[in-house]
Parts: C-alpha cells; sequence; structure tokens
C-alpha cells in the first residue's frame, strides 16, 4: 500500500503512516510546508501571473553559458565537460528541456522565495538535477537564521541534506524572521484578493443583471391562462440563453414596453480598479507597467524601457541567479575550477538593432568585422573555400580613411596635394 510522502505538521504524516491511511490524490496543500498558500490569491492570480510570467520568461530564454577566464583578461566559451552539459541537459529528460527546467526554478524563487534542486543518478550512470517543489520540503536553519540545509520528506522518511556536503541547488530570499524568505504574493494577499472580489463582482453583474431593462405594462386582463403562460416562454426566449436572445421583443394588443433606468454591467466601473492592482504587482517586482501593456506608453519610453530591460530590471534576478549557480553547480557539484564561471549570454537581447550595431563596429574597428564565411552564416548560406579571411578594401587601409563609412581621405600634410588646394 502506497504511503504519504509529505508531512505538514511533522504529525500528520506520522500518524498516517501508524494508521496505514492512504491519501489518493491529496490536495497541494495537504502535505505542502508553504505556509503562505493562499486560495484563491495564490499562484494562480492572474495579475501574479501576468507579471512572474513576464520575468521568468525573459531570463530563461537567455542561454546559460559556461566561460573559461584566460591568463591574458580574455575569455573563451566552453562546451564540454559536466558542468557545460548540466546546463544544456539538466534533467536528461525529454519532456523536460533546460528552458522549461530553469524557468522552473525561477518561478519558484519570484513565488515563493526559495527554489531548490538536488543532484540524482541518471539512467546512464551519470547524474542530472531534479527540481523539488517549494511546498514538498522545508529551509533549516540555525539560531542566527542562518540557513543550514533543508528538509524533505520521501516515502515516508525525513532526509536532511546539508547546504555545504550535499550536492543540491539551494536559492532562499530574504526573512525577517526565519530563513524561509519571505514570497511578495503574501506581501500582496490583500492587493490580489481586492482584485479577486472585483472580478466575481463584475461576474455576478453579467451573470444576473438584468439583461433587458424594460418593464412591461398591460393595460387589461389576460384574456386566459395560456396566454399568459405563451407571453412567459415568450420572454423567456427572449432573455440570455434562450433561442431568441439577442433578438426583438414581440408584444401582444394592450402592452407597451418602459426603460428601466438602471446600471449595466458595461457601467460597472471596475476596470481601472483592476489595472491598479496590476501596476501595484508590477511595481512590487521592479517591472515597469508598461512593457506588460498594463499600462500605456509611448513609443520612446516603450523604446527605453525595452533596453534597460536585461540591465536594470530584470538584473537583480539574474544576477542572483547566476552567483547561486556559480557557488552551488560549479564550486560543489561538479569539479572546481577557479577559471570558470557561469553567466547568462545578453548580448543578444542587449544588441539593439543590427544596422546600427555593424555600423558602430565597422566604426570603431576601422575595418570590416566580419569575414565572407561569418556573413553568409548568419543568412544559412554554405561557406566558401576562400571565405575565411577577413577582406579589408586598399581604400581602408591604415590612414587611408577614418572611417569605412567616410569617402574622404585624412589630409595629411601632403606637399603636392597642399599646392594643388592652393591652385
Amino acid at each position: 500500500m502506497s504511503r504519504p510522502l509529505f508531512e505538514t505538521n511533522r504529525q500528520l504524516g506520522a500518524w498516517l503512516e501508524a494508521s496505514d491511511v492512504t491519501v489518493v490524490d491529496p490536495p497541494s496543500d495537504l502535505f505542502g510546508y508553504d505556509p503562505g498558500a493562499m486560495a484563491p490569491t495564490g499562484v494562480d492570480s492572474h495579475p501574479l501571473r501576468e507579471v512572474v510570467d513576464f520575468i521568468a520568461t525573459h531570463i530563461a530564454s537567455l542561454p546559460l553559458k559556461v566561460y573559461r577566464r584566460l591568463s591574458d583578461g580574455g575569455r573563451e566559451r566552453v562546451r564540454d565537460g559536466e558542468l557545460a552539459a548540466l546546463l544544456a541537459d539538466p534533467t536528461k529528460n525529454p519532456a523536460i528541456p533546460a528552458y522549461n527546467f530553469w524557468l522552473s526554478l525561477i518561478m519558484d524563487g519570484l513565488l515563493a522565495d526559495r527554489y531548490l534542486a538536488v543532484v540524482v543518478p541518471d539512467n546512464a550512470g551519470g547524474r542530472r538535477l531534479k527540481r523539488i517543489p517549494p511546498r514538498r520540503w522545508n529551509v533549516t536553519c540555525d539560531d542566527y537564521d542562518e540557513v543550514t540545509g533543508v528538509k524533505i520528506q520521501i516515502d515516508g522518511e525525513s532526509h536532511r541534506l546539508d547546504i555545504h556536503d550535499d550536492e543540491i541547488i539551494l536559492g532562499v530570499g530574504y526573512a525577517y524572521a526565519g530563513a524561509k524568505g519571505s514570497p511578495k504574493r503574501s506581501r500582496l494577499r490583500d492587493v490580489l484578493a481586492e482584485y479577486e472580489a472585483s472580478v466575481e463582482y463584475r461576474r455576478n453583474v453579467n451573470k444576473r443583471g438584468l439583461q433587458a431593462p424594460l418593464i412591461i405594462e398591460r393595460d387589461r386582463p389576460w384574456p386566459d391562462e395560456t396566454s399568459a403562460q405563451r407571453f412567459t416562454q415568450s420572454m423567456r426566449a427572449f432573455v440570455r440563453g434562450g433561442a431568441s436572445a439577442g433578438g426583438g421583443m414581440v408584444l401582444e394588443d394592450g402592452m407597451k414596453a418602459n426603460q428601466l433606468v438602471s446600471f449595466k454591467p458595461i457601467d460597472v466601473a471596475d476596470l481601472d480598479a483592476r489595472d491598479k492592482v496590476k501596476v501595484d504587482v508590477a511595481n512590487a517586482y521592479g517591472i515597469p507597467p508598461e512593457l506588460l501593456g498594463i499600462r500605456e506608453g509611448n513609443f520612446s519610453n516603450l523604446t527605453a524601457f525595452k533596453q534597460m530591460l536585461y540591465g536594470t530590471y530584470l538584473d537583480p534576478y539574474i544576477c542572483s541567479f547566476e552567483q547561486t549557480l556559480n557557488r552551488c553547480l560549479r564550486d560543489r557539484i561538479c569539479i572546481y575550477d577557479k577559471g570558470l564561471y557561469i553567466e547568462f549570454d545578453r548580448e543578444g537581447q542587449l544588441r539593439g538593432d543590427p544596422i546600427a550595431q555593424y555600423q558602430a563596429l565597422s566604426t570603431a574597428t576601422g575595418r570590416p568585422f566580419l569575414t565572407t564565411n561569418e556573413a553568409r552564416e548568419l543568412l544559412n548560406k554554405p561557406n566558401l573555400p576562400e571565405g575565411d579571411g577577413l577582406v579589408t578594401p586598399l581604400n581602408v587601409l591604415v590612414g587611408g580613411q577614418t572611417s569605412p563609412q567616410d569617402g574622404m581621405t585624412e589630409d595629411r600634410g601632403d606637399p603636392a596635394t597642399t599646392q594643388g588646394d592652393e591652385t
């Protein structure tokens, strides 16, 4: 018989195990460690997920690369070795590509302010990373609230992992008391609850509000009961959900329709309030609301926001995750090499307009900076045998022009040129 895998208060799991009680498909918070779980204003709240998904997807889409610092101050890309292999395929699971794995860890950090991955053996005799959901583990700390490890409940037994001795990737945010982190969604509890109440109220107005704000008056009694029932059935077909919903209304003799002054669902002015809730959530995570489409912006400020996205707004999240990977994955899990380091490749997102970038590089170097084959690779064309060399036109030699974009030669004080000019 199966056993419960996790516990909440250190007594429920032991009691179920001793009583041989099986819990089939328990709710997510029954055996969870996360005390900040909220329903319905939890991780599935629309404003929260809108902001968190934006941050996590933009970071997870950046390639994680391994570099080696050279003695001359340069660096080279490292493509081989266990460290590069774990970054390229951390789970060794065909259903979980690298993007999804790193996205899950980043989402855990944004929603729960902590994330955990452990090293487990794979089927080929190597090692792979396995993400542990935040609700399934707890942080252990000393009397100074310094993190010492984690506690996981697996197969009815409690397992403790040490931050220094065991192979884990652990990231925990700040908490005033304890070492479990302080999720932003807990601080946004009241704001998110207000949003959910607004959505529920608008849903009820649309569902139960008057579809046709009219009063039907009749100046004579019904001739018989059949006529009254026939008119009642026709009205049911006219309102929302009936066969004639949205059509015209046909009145019988002696009837007239008067307009009823009341509010309509479209008149419920809660949309602005809901947008303000989204703005509060975006500000809490340090993301401009204009980038998420929450608040209108013009072309100039949107362009400026996008240019600062990876350098200003996402930089705190990226730096924290990079440091954790270097401290845990590089220094403790893989073979330690002081010259190696892990870094997100942000260059592709920061380059901007290719035309402006190529012109700036060509001007800065004073010559072409791409070989023929490098340029052909950008167009997915095959290489040429003679295309590996860097072609430098004769009129772009040092001193011949101020830059490759300048067609004027420099005046170097040549007497013949000076006399010709004077003539």
